[in-house]
């Protein structure tokens, strides 16, 4: 399936009558319906879907991207989709795994089905509080979460210097450290309106000494994150769990089961992203208040 053509195909697909498109400047439509039977509610996700797509090639056709950016990008849509998909159909496999089918399966499936969950949770920024500096990584990695949680930069501004000047002082934050914040919120160099980071991306990346960013359950030591959960008010036998997904690299299970074990319900979505950890505690925290 060819995801984005020139100006000069689309122009002589039209004039010859083929092509996949609805004639110019129509959107594109299947000339012949898939021979397929599939629920109504199937088809509404896949329309929404394919909606979601040409919706995001219309915005970046008009913001003059190549058709080889576009390629790109809508890769990258489609695949962060799927990402989501199987992260869903992950936590609610393992759930019903653990439920019914693990005793009976133990020496088929179990090593198979265990091995296929991976990734997740936030860093404990502890060490902000308590030495006023955090090294590049973890500005950014923090910073673009807070601004993801809706602070806006005037406070993420304020935020930082009051960290910071405790240590390094006012007039040197404000000549080394506050020009990254602005360019974080798209306001200096390339005016860029950076996202924070996705849990893939965390979990990929590799802390240095001394830095104090990165996914807890990927980079944490076992007394460490053990102690993390602790303070989270997570022992016993959720703790054991959680810990037995971290032992076999399962990072994305151990991160929902900490979500269920700190809010007592049920993450069918899973977790992929730690703002969307951030997002669920609040509707959880919001309902209990609300019925309290």
């Amino acid at each position: 399936m060819e995801i984005v053509r020139s100006h000069r195909q689309i122009a002589a697909e039209a004039a010859a009558g083929v092509g996949c498109g609805g004639g110019a400047g129509g959107l594109p439509t299947y000339r012949v319906a898939p021979q397929l039977e599939v629920r109504l509610e199937e088809f509404e996700l896949f329309a929404i879907d394919r909606l979601r797509v040409l919706k995001g090639i219309a915005d970046g056709l008009s913001r003059g991207k190549r058709p080889e950016e576009m390629e790109k990008f809508v890769v990258s849509l489609v695949v962060t989709q799927f990402r989501c998909n199987i992260s869903k159909a992950l936590v609610l496999t393992n759930r019903k795994w653990t439920a019914t089918i693990k005793e009976q399966e133990k020496d088929r499936l179990t090593p198979i089905v265990e091995a296929l969950s991976n990734a997740y949770f936030g860093p404990d920024y502890s060490q902000l509080r308590e030495n006023h500096h955090l090294k590049h990584g973890g500005r950014m990695q923090f910073g673009l979460f807070l601004k993801g949680a809706g602070l806006k930069l005037e406070d993420a501004l304020a935020f930082w210097r009051a960290e910071f000047s405790q240590k390094v002082g006012s007039e040197r934050f404000d000549k080394e450290y506050a020009y990254s914040i602005r360019h974080n919120y798209g306001k200096e160099g390339k005016r860029t309106d950076y996202t924070p980071y996705s849990c893939q991306k965390i979990i990929s990346a590799t802390p240095g000494v001394g830095d104090h960013h990165g996914c807890p359950y990927r980079h944490f030591g076992e007394d460490n994150l053990r102690a993390a959960l602790n303070k989270m008010g997570i022992s016993g036998h959720p703790l054991e769990e959680i810990m037995d997904k971290v032992k076999n690299r399962h990072y994305q299970l151990a991160c929902t089961m900490t979500f269920e074990a700190e809010h007592g319900v049920s993450c069918d979505t899973g977790i992929n992203h730690p703002n969307q950890y951030f997002s669920e505690s609040q509707k959880v925290l919001k309902a209990k208040n609300s019925n309290g």
